[in-house]
């Protein structure tokens, strides 16, 4: 089981892969939405990281596109909520 600081530490370890430099990216800084400040195909490069870090840790089969497009707009904490959430439950 992961906890939210691991779930943390993906998404950032997600972000450098993506965006290079995420210095300028923190977890309250918007993931989706209009203050986003992320390209669309960022966005789902950021969300697959994600889902194959998770997958490395035995996590299969979670699908967090959908799941995060459903929200109008979400920090990476809310991102990060959202992951903890799908796999806790």
């Amino acid at each position: 089981m992961l906890n939210k600081s691991e779930i943390d530490e993906l998404i950032k370890s997600s972000i450098m892969e993506v965006l290079g430099n995420s210095e300028q990216f923190d977890m309250n800084s918007y993931f989706i939405g209009a203050e986003s400040i992320i390209e669309s195909i960022d966005i789902v490069q950021i969300i697959a990281a994600v889902e194959d870090k998770l997958e490395e840790r035995g996590f299969e089969g979670i699908d967090f596109l959908e799941k995060t497009f459903e929200n109008n707009n979400l920090t990476f904490t809310d991102f990060s909520d959202l992951i903890a959430k799908e796999i806790y439950s």
